[in-house]
């Protein structure tokens, strides 16, 4: 059975080994391209990363599909929801320009996905002419 999802869900998921303790925070649902997408914060990671190790991913959405299949135990409903909703509207505006997509696969491979993308250098063709990344 499928879970009804809402804002304000905190919920446990299939983690990566190592991250058990992590929870996802439901932000926000909404329909995109006739898909319900889900709208995410991640706590309690252990991302390693160039400049040390993300514990938190303030926002990614996913599709309710997927999301589905990551969760395990509801832990909480009605959770305060962040003040700062930056990472949604940067997402919303480069989706509505066709730049942003949404995530379809689970939770742990898509904490493993932005931990790969994050170690891996920008092709020099990507960098700014002023040396900066």
């Amino acid at each position: 059975m499928t879970p009804e999802f809402t804002a304000g869900q905190r919920w446990q998921y299939n983690t990566r080994s190592g991250e058990e303790a992590s929870r996802l925070l439901i932000l926000k649902l909404e329909d995109v391209h006739r898909q319900q997408v889900a709208h995410i914060q991640l706590d309690g990671l252990a991302m390693k990363g160039p400049h040390g190790v993300s514990q938190i991913i303030g926002h990614t959405p996913i599709t309710a599909d997927a999301l589905a299949r990551s969760v395990t135990v509801l832990d909480a409903e009605q959770v305060a929801l962040p003040a700062d909703d930056s990472g949604y509207q940067t997402w919303k505006a480069a989706s509505e320009r066709g730049e942003a997509g949404v995530f379809t696969v689970t939770i742990a491979e898509l904490v493993e996905a932005m931990e790969q993308a994050i170690n891996t250098p920008t092709p020099d063709v990507f960098r700014k002419s002023n040396g900066n990344a």
